[in-house]
């Protein structure tokens, strides 16, 4: 062991009076160097712009920042040990050394950059994280927000602005602290961390191991949106933001679980057309689904226009709706609400019905109701109806969609009764409720 450690120490002196030397100008480092995330960012960004892993030493080294550093900067390794850089070619020489147990984690402040022809001095560690932000970089909590394709094993234990230790339990709790601006943007991890990944967990010992998972997740990008689901692992049940997050671990729908085992769940929910089209251009559409823990006996389904469709029970499943109808796009989806508390989403290609749009006499009455009396414009006229047979005496397919009526009219959709203002109002909600 000691003569390993003889032999790190060998090859960072070695190293550190190298590019001490570069240009041939010996450097005095006499600088203090800090423990930097923000630089870490830069130095992750700096090697996947140059292809570290499989750059040629021979190739011509490029920046993928908006600045450009002023030479020489002064470096420090996670071991304390400090090397004075004199050009870009010589810090890519040094990155490309880098491994899990020797890397850069902190840079002496000040120093400077420029940008457009004027030179900045860049004194703190907020000023270097404004800088990077002012080229488009993500800071560690951005990348942790929308760009990981793993989940965090929890609990964690963070540093907040106090250096004092947080322990947070829930990934809603990371979330929250992740999107709080009080931060500073920079989540300090007291490692080691564990992480999911690939259905493994994986230990992760410091911040340069952390980014090397963050870059695994560089072709899988998910939004901030909290829709927590879950999956069954051999560690147990893990949390992830979203949807898009366990595909990125590589899950899909059929693994997903119970966050709390207790709690209300609906699975596996299957919708197939189970028969020919029908006159009215609807069709027969068979459901199923797992659910576990209801505490209700019955279920609804809603279309994707909202609308309730109807409310269910559980010992009639699988159901079938003979004259589904859907929306004139290519596929359609519903969703089946257990509880109040827990739902699943499921959808399908539309089969070729033909097309109902403009078919008012067949959707009045049955896709939605329209509460009399209203008032039709006919012959420069206003006439008064009261029912749906006089309202169809005014309707004229050749003329319009549907009958010219005067506005406001107040109809139902299922269990939704809408106000409308105008027929482009009443033609909208018609065309995504009924079509």
């Amino acid at each position: 062991m000691k003569k390993i450690k003889i032999l790190v120490v060998f090859a960072m002196v070695s190293i550190a009076t190298f590019y001490s030397c570069t240009d041939n100008n010996p450097i005095e480092n006499d600088a203090v160097t800090q423990k930097s995330i923000a630089n870490r960012t830069a130095m992750n960004e700096l090697k996947i712009a140059n292809n570290i892993s499989g750059r040629n030493t021979n190739a011509n080294a490029s920046s993928p920042f908006c600045f450009e550093l002023v030479y020489p900067i002064t470096l420090s390794y996670n071991t304390g040990t400090t090397v004075t850089v004199a050009s870009l070619q010589g810090l890519l020489t040094i990155l490309a050394a880098e491994t899990p147990t020797l890397y850069i984690d902190g840079i002496a402040f000040p120093f400077q950059v420029t940008t457009n022809g004027a030179i900045q001095t860049i004194s703190t560690e907020g000023q270097y994280i404004s800088l990077l932000l002012s080229c488009g970089f993500n800071t560690i909590n951005t990348d942790l927000l929308n760009s990981f394709c793993f989940d965090l094993v929890f609990p964690i234990t963070i540093l907040n602005d106090n250096n004092e230790e947080v322990t947070i339990t829930t990934l809603q709790q990371f979330t929250t602290y992740l999107n709080n601006p009080n931060n500073g943007g920079q989540t300090q991890f007291v490692y080691p961390i564990s992480v999911l990944y690939n259905n493994q967990t994986t230990v992760i010992a410091n911040l340069y191991e952390l980014y090397q998972m963050i870059n695994n997740c560089d072709d899988c990008i998910c939004t901030q949106e909290f829709v927590p689901v879950c999956v069954q692992t051999p560690s147990g049940i893990f949390e992830f933001g979203n949807m898009c997050y366990a595909i990125c671990a590589g899950y899909d729908q059929n693994d997903l679980v119970a966050c709390d085992p207790s709690a209300c769940n609906v699975s596996n929910l299957t919708t197939v057309i189970t028969g020919n089209c029908n006159s009215d251009f609807s069709y027969p559409l068979t459901i199923n689904f797992n659910y576990v823990n209801a505490t209700s006996t019955t279920f609804n389904i809603r279309k994707s226009s909202g609308v309730l469709l109807g409310t269910y029970s559980l010992n009639d499943l699988p159901i079938t709706i003979p004259n589904y109808t859907s929306n004139t796009n290519a596929t359609d989806y519903l969703t089946v609400e257990l509880n109040n508390t827990c739902s699943a989403t499921q959808n399908w290609i539309l089969p070729n019905c033909g097309n109902p749009s403009g078919n008012f006499s067949t959707q009045l009455g049955t896709c939605f109701n329209i509460m009399y009396p209203v008032q039709v414009q006919y012959q420069g006229a206003l006439v008064t109806v009261t029912s749906n047979s006089q309202l169809l005496q005014y309707y004229f397919p050749a003329q319009g969609p549907i009958p010219v009526m005067n506005y406001p009219i107040v109809a139902t959709f299922g269990n939704q009764t809408f106000t409308f203002a105008n027929q482009a109002a009443f033609q909208s909600q018609i065309s995504a409720s009924c079509n």
